[in-house]
């Protein structure tokens, strides 16, 4: 009796370690945190070949507008020179290059240097002005 009672207690003891294990080893699905990331906005071609923070390179009038709308990605360099590249179509914030903007929304679960805005914001003099947030598939 007591050999079975021992295999008893051990296959109790495995379910158990079995059953926390496998609660251990599911993926916590925490909701993103809101964040806050102010910058001026680049075409990151131009501004990781040549560290353009403007619209115009060099000679080349609104190069950062045509990059973007041609495709190329576009990023947030805040005042410490952090580099937040953004989840959207560059095509939609073409327009914008060079400008200094607030962006509301949340940094990749699996990327955290990417940003995902849901709120965009223009520097307008000494104010900020709410633009429209392009939409994305997601």
């Amino acid at each position: 009796m007591s050999k079975t009672r021992s295999v008893f207690f051990v296959l109790i003891v495995m379910m158990v370690s079995l059953s926390a294990l496998f609660l251990f080893a599911q993926e916590k699905k925490e909701k993103p945190k809101t964040a806050v990331i102010e910058g001026t906005l680049v075409d990151m071609k131009c501004y990781a070949a040549g560290g353009f923070l403007t619209n115009d390179h060099g000679e080349m009038e609104n190069c950062g507008t045509i990059c973007a709308k041609g495709g190329l990605p576009v990023a947030i360099v805040d005042k410490d020179k952090n580099v937040h590249f953004l989840a959207v179509s560059a095509a939609g914030y073409a327009d914008w290059v060079g400008a200094n903007m607030r962006l509301t929304g949340t940094h990749g679960k699996n990327a955290q240097a990417v940003f995902i805005p849901k709120k965009i914001e223009i520097k307008d003099g000494d104010k900020w002005v709410e633009k429209k947030v392009a939409k994305t598939m997601m």
